[in-house]
């Protein structure tokens, strides 16, 4: 980041937005809640290690399905089994006990996890659905509703380091530390916007690749839309260092092309796991949100009405209403590198000092801490 001083001066514009009202959870959405921790049918293999990892058993019995270690690997990986349910993500890691090719016996390792562990994500879980749909209005579109969800956790959670402030935390990497803790690492916020885009009963996947550079193991999320998947990474939109009230957007509903690409980050998408879905829909690669590093799903408006707002809003209006409030103005969409925004600013207003954020490509991100005014 890099940080200069110039002057100007100006009036202010503030934006209307209709409201309309939001409705309270489904009766579809509290049954969703209530199946977190609900057990499986024991009569099958994969409910009966389901089962023993909901209630954390140290070990499974499973000598009375003769099953062979190869179709146990292949079909009952037991970290594979609780995959689809974030609530359940505390596995450390596991042994088997194979006789002669059969495995008769699953121990567990789990991470520490507190004994009041399901009522506080259950708690938090509720509370994060009631909360989404105070923000929607009631009758909210899909491509809303995942924003909120991306909102939500990206405002109530911050990325979670070690007391050196540089290397993350990774005992934080599940849902319970971003929704309950509120702190996490990406493995949290997959594991959290997951859980919460279920309840709502969205189809979601989470993914684990690589960023370059660095080859750094990372997790995110895909979630379909429309009959269409796409990617979200709710760590990346959320600012780290943690910025209170901010919730960035440049990596929400993207096609592979979009996610493998650089959007801002220092960092990209660099590749993932191979068996999931392709994303391959780019309908909101460039959307209005890209650039918003507020959550937009608080202000009840309807997207559409959203993007109309934010094209008829100029760079003049956008500093002005900052100014008035003293606050940060985003000017990243308009794409401005520093000369030509030092230049801008200095015929528009010439007595009014203040710094300003480029990104690596030099392009101003925001304008702020004002002097002069």
């Amino acid at each position: 980041m890099r940080v200069f001083y110039l002057i100007l001066l100006f009036l202010c514009l503030t934006p209307v937005s209709r409201v309309t009202g939001a409705r309270g959870p489904s009766q579809k959405e509290q049954n969703a809640v209530a199946r977190m921790f609900a057990p499986k049918d024991e009569r099958e293999v994969s409910g009966v290690i389901y089962n023993a990892i909901l209630r954390r058993e140290r070990e499974c019995d499973l000598s009375r399905f003769r099953l062979p270690q190869t179709i146990f690997f292949a079909h009952y990986d037991p970290l594979k089994l609780v995959e689809s349910n974030p609530a359940l993500q505390y596995v450390a890691r596991y042994r088997c006990a194979i006789q002669n090719g059969i495995v008769i016996k699953v121990s567990f390792e789990y991470k520490p996890v507190p004994v009041s562990y399901n009522a506080q994500l259950t708690q938090a879980a509720e509370k994060g659905v009631k909360t989404i749909l105070k923000r929607l209005r009631s009758d909210y579109t899909p491509e809303e509703l995942v924003c909120a969800i991306s909102d939500y956790i990206a405002i109530n959670c911050r990325y979670a380091y070690l007391r050196d402030g540089k290397t993350p935390d990774m005992k934080a990497g599940n849902a319970y530390a971003a929704l309950v803790g509120h702190r996490a690492v990406c493995d949290g916020y997959a594991g959290a916007f997951m859980l919460l885009a279920q309840l709502f009963g969205l189809e979601v996947r989470k993914v684990t690749g690589v960023t370059q550079p660095g080859n750094v193991t990372h997790a995110w999320n895909l979630v379909k839309v429309d009959g269409k998947w796409y990617h979200v990474d709710v760590a990346w939109n959320d600012p780290s260092p943690d910025k209170a009230g901010y919730a960035g957007h440049a990596y929400l509903l993207l096609s592979d092309n979009a996610i493998g690409s650089w959007r801002g980050a220092k960092e990209i998408h660099a590749s993932w796991r191979k068996d999931i879905p392709k994303a391959d829909s780019r309908k909101y690669d460039d959307a209005f949100w890209r650039y918003e590093r507020r959550p937009i799903s608080f202000t009840k408006m309807r997207f559409q009405d959203y993007e109309d707002k934010i094209a008829r809003t100029s760079f003049e209006d956008v500093i002005r209403e900052a100014v008035k409030k003293k606050g940060e103005a985003n000017v990243e969409r308009f794409g401005y590198r520093k000369d030509q925004l030092t230049e801008k600013m200095r015929q528009l207003y010439p007595k009014i000092g203040f710094r300003y954020e480029t990104n690596e490509d030099g392009v101003v991100l925001s304008l702020g801490r004002w002097e002069g005014i």
